[in-house]
């Protein structure tokens, strides 16, 4: 029904409404009065569709619009009903159209930018809601009463507006396999075997951080130069507008010549770090940098650190503090109960190498302090001395060693590893232990010798040294501290002294690694869990680095670490013009957070431009030079909105070792977990171990014999690489052919 009237009769006449009849037009509900004018509710101002209300013989209809709502009575219910329903499809329609005008908007911007990035998105969203809240959305109670395909258009910008994860996933999805299919014969001869399908969506996958997780020999090279590839032969970037990042001249040299030869492509950017560093400061700086020979010379440097430390000591201030550190902080706090076995405790300490002022190698750090403590004031001792007053020797024992021997006043020490309770470490037996204590006390008190007891849980309560001190008092015990000069003297004789020298050569070269500032290192400091370690280190290292810059600073000269630090400055304060939309990161799992701090900052320099690093934290061995793996298990928090791929097949390596070598990373629980699948495949052992004995005498022997073992299980004659931890442990005799 296209209008709508009351109805006539008596109950009309005695009961006239101001509203007589209503009809709809295009701009909205026309209604007229009994004074026969009319007024207009456009479909703007209607606040919602009509409502019915049904009486016992007649209905009702509201229009509720801006300025007031009107009430048409006394219609026949019939009449109302139909008249609802064309007026609901008419203000729907109207509003569909709004809203179809901005889908179109939104396909157009689609169209446009390729694949679907969470930035891209986000814009979107915004729009999309904008109009919603503009139009007036269908509630789902009137979805029965309307056209599905007036719903769809309400529905998909619905969607646009909440991100909806699915439809997301669909849309995106459907552009990758599209473009699969538009560029499957670049991905076909790009290698001599075609690219896998993994390799083919890192290739096209465009979200504003990518990141491609690509184990040993799973293609990460051949995804390199597809990704290239790509994005020219898709029309998003020419060459100019990818910068390529590698880890080493030679890695750099490489990508370019494959990019020319399987491509065909030149003018591409591929350049170390430090070289590209070197270019933004040299186009900011109109001046090619001068290097100081510091930063090339690793031998110079130590030498000019060591002389710098040498003089620094003659200042009683940083002669205090170096001591200090020596006592305290040379080695790493640990506490023995910690340990879950003796040899992660005893694995803790050779690796550590716990030595005392003297240079004794000790066997824990208690008994370190200890020490220490004895030869600073100046009380002769014999560390693990063979007891004098008896011989405990048997056919089960060897003699009894007491841990400290006081020569000059007859006083042993000994520390005994327990708490207040009487437990020991979990990995030692509590009732044996014990039953030693009992019997070193006996014997002493046998012999009328004295003994002075230490405890581990005076360490825990930070009373060792008070302790240790008033028991020695009580045994009439003197003491002559020795001069900050004398205790330095014996830490140079014992070389103690240029060996901390090196370590302070590259403490300074990690702290100019991670673009630190003196202005806000306390802050990182008082953050640290070990802050008290990190301040007392901090405070030797600070004078060192400030004669390091000002040397740089006389010469006019930066090291290798200011070139990623000024590039950052250069392209944050915008100096440096991006020209690259899109920046491809060789081997990411070695990046340093300045590098990884680099990277954002072009990222952010151009507009629309992205990142795309590959990596395997699996393969993250450089630790040492500053490189923080962590940077890439944790990409997303560090970069942002992030779609991570990770290359699953292998060509490398058969099934038998890639299962062997998952198991033992994977103990790590810190790295990503994932599934390699393997071209190769065999039912045999692929990885054996061979435990020998070797020596000087019989090294070559064993690896013969291994030689020989390895040919017989050959189905051909193969080459064997060998390795060793240092290069002076290789075979330098011939091996005997086989």
């Amino acid at each position: 029904m296209d209008s709508l009237s009351k109805k006539g009769g008596l109950i009309g006449l005695l009961f006239q409404s101001k509203i007589t009849s209503a009809e709809p037009e295009p701009e909205g509900i026309r209604l007229f009065r009994k004074s026969h004018d009319s007024v207009l509710v456009t479909w703007e101002k209607l606040l919602e569709p009509p409502t019915l209300k049904q009486g016992l013989f007649f209905s009702s209809v509201m229009i509720p619009s801006e300025q007031e709502s009107y009430e048409i009575k006394w219609t026949n219910h019939t009449d109302a009903s139909d008249f609802r329903k064309k007026v609901l499809l008419c203000f729907y329609k109207h509003h569909e159209a709004t809203v179809n005008k901005a889908l179109s908007q939104i396909k157009d911007q689609t169209d446009r930018i390729h694949y679907l990035r969470t930035s891209y998105c986000l814009k979107i969203s915004e729009y999309a809601q904008t109009v919603l809240n503009k139009v007036k959305v269908p509630p789902e109670d009137l979805y029965d009463e309307l056209p599905e395909s007036l719903l769809d258009s309400f529905v998909l910008l619905y969607k646009w507006s909440s991100l909806h994860p699915e439809f997301l996933k669909a849309q995106r999805q459907s552009y990758v396999e599209q473009q699969k299919e538009a560029h499957r014969e670049l991905f076909d001869r790009i290698e001599s075997n075609p690219l896998t399908d993994k390799q083919r969506d890192a290739c096209i996958i465009d979200e504003d951080n990518n990141l491609v997780l690509a184990g040993a020999g799973t293609g990460k090279t051949s995804t390199m130069i597809g990704r290239v590839g790509y994005l020219i032969d898709s029309n998003q970037a020419s060459a100019k507008e990818v910068l390529m990042l590698a880890f080493g001249n030679k890695a750099a040299e490489e990508m370019r010549e494959q990019i020319t030869e399987k491509l065909g492509i030149e003018h591409i950017t591929a350049r170390t770090f430090h070289s590209l560093g070197q270019s933004i400061i040299a186009s900011v700086e109109k001046k090619k940098p001068a290097i100081s020979p510091l930063a090339t010379d690793e031998k110079l440097l130590n030498k000019t650190v060591d002389t710098w430390f040498t003089e620094l000591l003659k200042d009683p201030d940083y002669q205090t503090k170096t001591i200090r550190y020596f006592e305290k902080f040379l080695y790493p706090a640990a506490n023995p109960f910690e340990f879950n076995s003796e040899g992660e405790y005893i694995e803790f300490i050779r690796a550590n190498e716990i030595r005392t002022l003297k240079g004794e190698n000790v066997k824990s750090l208690e008994e370190c302090y200890i020490a220490n403590w004895l030869f600073r004031m100046g009380v002769e001792y014999e560390y693990e001395a063979s007891y004098k007053e008896a011989d405990t020797r048997t056919p089960e024992f060897r003699q009894y060693y007491p841990d400290f021997y006081l020569s000059e006043h007859g006083i042993y020490i000994e520390h005994f590893g327990i708490d207040r309770d009487g437990n020991t470490a979990p990995y030692i037996d509590k009732t044996s232990y014990n039953e030693g204590i009992a019997w070193k006390r006996e014997l002493h008190k046998a012999n009328k010798t004295k003994l002075v007891e230490t405890f581990h849980y005076d360490q825990r309560e930070d009373a060792l040294l008070p302790r240790l001190e008033a028991q020695l008092i009580a045994q009439g015990v003197s003491f002559d501290p020795l001069p900050q000069e004398a205790v330095l003297n014996t830490l140079e004789e014992f070389g103690v002294i240029s060996t901390f020298a090196g370590i302070l050569s590259k403490l300074l070269q990690r702290y100019k690694a991670n673009c630190y500032h003196l202005e806000n290192f306390d802050a990182i400091i008082e953050s640290h869990e070990k802050s008290a370690l990190l301040r007392a280190a901090f405070e030797l290292l600070k004078p060192l680095f400030e004669r390091y810059e000002r040397l740089l600073n006389q010469h006019q000269e930066i090291d290798f670490d200011d070139m990623i630090a000024k590039a950052i400055v250069y392209v944050r304060e915008g100096l440096f013009i991006s020209p690259w939309k899109f920046i491809l990161v060789d081997e990411f799992q070695d990046i340093s957070e300045p590098r990884a701090r680099l990277v954002t900052a072009l990222r952010d320099a151009r507009k629309n431009a992205s990142v795309f690093c590959v990596g395997d934290d699996w393969q993250a061995i450089y630790r040492f030079t500053g490189s923080d793996v962590s940077l890439t298990t944790g990409f997303e928090s560090l970069f942002g909105a992030t779609k991570t791929t990770a290359l699953d097949k292998t060509f490398r390596f058969n099934n038998s070792i890639s299962d062997i070598a998952s198991r033992f990373i994977t103990q790590n629980p810190a790295q990503v977990k994932k599934q390699i699948a393997t071209v190769k495949q065999t039912s045999s052992p692929a990885v054996l171990l061979v435990r020998k004995d070797i020596s000087a005498d019989n090294t070559v022997k064993h690896v013969q014999e291994i030689l020989e073992a390895i040919s017989e299980i050959s189905s051909e004659r193969k080459t064997v690489y060998l390795l060793a931890r240092f290069h002076f442990k290789l075979c330098k005799r011939s091996i005997n052919p086989i």
